[in-house]
């Protein structure tokens, strides 16, 4: 029984036999073929420390044994010429101190990219799309992105694709009093505002635009809750400005000498709103975020008046001497013969209107002769003369 049964196992003894000397033949054909590459690459890069550098060129993959100290160095005993176009990772100069060490070079080549109307032709190893409109001198916006398009020139340049630079619009926010300039690839308000995460349902927020309104560059879009609820508002502080006086410079001149800058603040209110109107609002509280800083401003003060007295400016003027002491009591009592006096509404000798005195006289602050004949025009015109007029004045104290 044993010897028959021992007859019966005899085929599949020997098939055994036959797969484990095929097994250990084809490990040790592996472990010569590995033993001779090595041995092939150390004749040609003979040197005590060497390490295993694998090499990635536009997706083929080299794997040698190298005692260069660099990148640069490996490169050059492979034989691998690259460009100043070509990009290479880690640097020319890393050094190679470890095995398994890897080299990634990617391969400059010609593109084209398109920006509205311009076309830009690019050699750039790049392959992420907005580094490659970016290589091409496109600044990019928030929001725009680049996309790869079939290329209508191919006969021209031998290029079959391109890359289009799609352009952001801007929608200019009021998101509950808060303006916002956002920039958007959404096609209509509804895409939009469910890109930021607004809810269009009108019983929770009034929004001024339709939502199937098509987004167009600069839109004006407001957006607030309804009902009652507190906003955070940001506000401006407005700076003060302090005035010096320099009668070294002309009259009239201004000079900015420390430009003012305007505070800023947060302010919170309890609002009642419904669809965009505001029924009531209601200070709460305030933070200050930023004090204002005061403008300095030196104005001119010189005048280049006339040489002489008021008799001789009145003489000038055309008046006659029997009206000079009419006119030195109006004209004392309205300036005190101050040709650039004023009390924020009327100006110079005679306080007359500044369009008026602008328009008789160009240079009215340093020109009194000619101010004295526009007064002599106006006193003629409504009272008759410098007479009747230095009697109304008496009466009534203005004229």
């Amino acid at each position: 029984m044993r010897i028959t049964k021992t007859r019966g196992n005899l085929p599949l003894f020997i098939l055994g036999l036959v797969i484990v000397a095929l097994f250990f033949g084809i490990y040790a054909k592996q472990q010569s073929l590995s033993a001779s590459a090595v041995m092939n690459f150390a004749s040609t890069d003979d040197a005590g420390d060497a390490h295993f550098v694998t090499i990635f060129d536009n997706g083929e993959k080299t794997v040698l044994r190298s005692s260069a100290e660099t990148v640069r160095e490996v490169l050059e005993r492979a034989d691998i010429a690259y460009d100043s176009d070509d990009k290479v990772e880690p640097s020319l100069d890393e050094k190679i101190t470890e095995d398994n060490f890897n080299i990634n070079i990617y391969r400059a080549r010609e593109l084209v990219v398109i920006d509205g109307t311009k076309e830009m032709f690019v050699r750039t190893p790049s392959t992420d799309l907005e580094m490659i409109a970016t290589d091409a001198g496109v600044k990019l916006l928030p929001a725009d992105r680049v996309e790869l398009v079939a290329y209508d020139k191919f006969m021209e340049t031998g290029m079959r694709n391109a890359y289009r630079v799609v352009r952001a619009k801007t929608v200019n926010l009021d998101f509950n009093g808060k303006v916002s300039a956002i920039r958007t690839q959404a096609k209509t308000v509804s895409e939009f505002l469910a890109e930021q995460n607004i809810d269009a349902n009108p019983a929770i927020n009034w929004v001024s635009l339709s939502t199937d309104t098509a987004i167009t560059d600069n839109l004006a879009l407001a957006v607030y809750l309804q009902g009652k609820h507190t906003i955070t508002l940001e506000e401006e502080i407005p700076f003060a400005e302090t005035v010096t006086q320099d009668f070294s410079l002309n009259y009239g001149t201004r000079n900015v000498t420390k430009a003012g800058v305007p505070g800023k603040k947060n302010v919170v209110y309890e609002v009642e709103m419904h669809d965009g109107v505001i029924l009531s609002k209601e200070f709460i509280s305030e933070v200050i975020v930023s004090e204002p800083i005061g403008q300095e401003v030196t104005v001119g003060m010189k005048l280049d008046l006339p040489a002489g007295s008021h008799e001789d400016w009145m003489a000038q003027a055309g008046i006659a001497a029997s009206d000079y002491g009419y006119v030195n009591f109006i004209i004392s009592h309205e300036s005190g013969w101050r040709t650039t006096a004023s009390n924020g509404r009327y100006y110079g000798l005679y306080q007359t209107s500044l369009g008026r005195l602008q328009s008789d006289c160009p240079n009215w602050q340093n020109d009194p002769v000619c101010q004295l004949r526009s007064a002599t025009a106006y006193a003629n015109g409504r009272y008759g003369g410098w007479e009747n007029a230095y009697h109304r004045w008496q009466a009534q104290h203005w004229w």
